[in-house]
């Protein structure tokens, strides 16, 4: 059962859902529920261990010294945003037309007495809470991307010039060069974004087998592109690097897959 749906009494588990265990984390269950819940997952080592990495995620981020960006790229990030709400706005302006007003609705009553949950609206809640582990590292992420991407001097590819695209709708692959990966800040933003793979390890079954093979025991690649290195055809995958704002870029050749690797190149990016 999703989080959007209602329930009524603690959720049953395990397996618990992550959404779940991020509100629990978060707080915004209502006590009576959060203190059901955290009683029962308490006896579940996997729930246990994904509210640590939440409770480690979240002191990582409380310890980081405050972020500072030159005055040049935050104006610039300032103008594109402001771009950004004009166009939203106009675009609202635009369609908009009278409705009828609305007429409420009943709440549904409890069942048998039973304490109804609003997971939509604990959900909600939850997405405005900055503090959630889970989430403030895809947003880490991606506000690493951002500002890698708008730094002076990561307009210049260097030694990785990138391929034109095709008109077929595919990107051609990333021709890079070097003896390892290597990205700027505009390659590594454009990646973080794409879920490129090759024919082979577009089988989620043979990407897991292909991680696996290089020692990746969980999780999705945060990123995914073809590319050329050296000439030489390979599917690059951005992984957690092991610490905040540090990535792992693994290519692999077409052929990884069970007991196979076929590592290219294995380096880093950030940190």
């Amino acid at each position: 059962m999703s989080g959007e749906q209602r329930r009524t009494g603690a959720p049953q588990g395990p397996p618990w859902s992550l959404d779940l265990l991020a509100d629990l984390h978060a707080g915004v269950l209502d006590q009576q529920t959060a203190d059901q819940l955290r009683v029962q997952v308490q006896d579940d080592p996997e729930a246990r261990e994904i509210l640590a990495a939440l409770d480690a995620t979240s002191s990582d981020l409380a310890a980081l010294p405050p972020l500072t960006i030159p005055d040049d790229v935050a104006a610039r990030i300032d103008a594109a945003l402001e771009d950004e709400v004009r166009a939203w706005a106009q675009e609202q302006s635009s369609a908009a037309a009278p409705a009828e007003p609305a007429v409420p609705q009943p709440a549904p009553a409890a069942e048998q007495g039973g304490q109804v949950i609003d997971f939509a609206a604990a959900k909600q809640r939850r997405r405005r809470k900055i503090t959630l582990g889970a989430g403030l590292v895809g947003v880490a992420a991606a506000a690493a991307a951002v500002v890698f991407s708008v730094l002076p001097g990561n307009t210049d590819a260097g030694s990785n010039q990138a391929q034109p695209g095709t008109t077929t709708g595919r990107p051609a692959p990333l021709a890079l060069q070097g003896e390892q990966v290597t990205l700027n800040g505009e390659q590594f933003g454009e990646i973080m974004q794409s879920e490129q793979y090759s024919s082979a390890l577009a089988d989620p079954q043979r990407l897991i087998s292909c991680l696996q093979a290089n020692g990746v025991t969980g999780g999705k690649p945060l990123g995914a592109r073809e590319i050329t290195l050296n000439g030489k055809p390979a599917q690059l995958l951005i992984l957690p690097g092991g610490g905040l704002g540090k990535f792992r870029l693994l290519a692999v050749g077409p052929d990884c897959g069970p007991g196979n690797p076929a590592k290219i190149s294995d380096s880093t990016f950030g940190g």
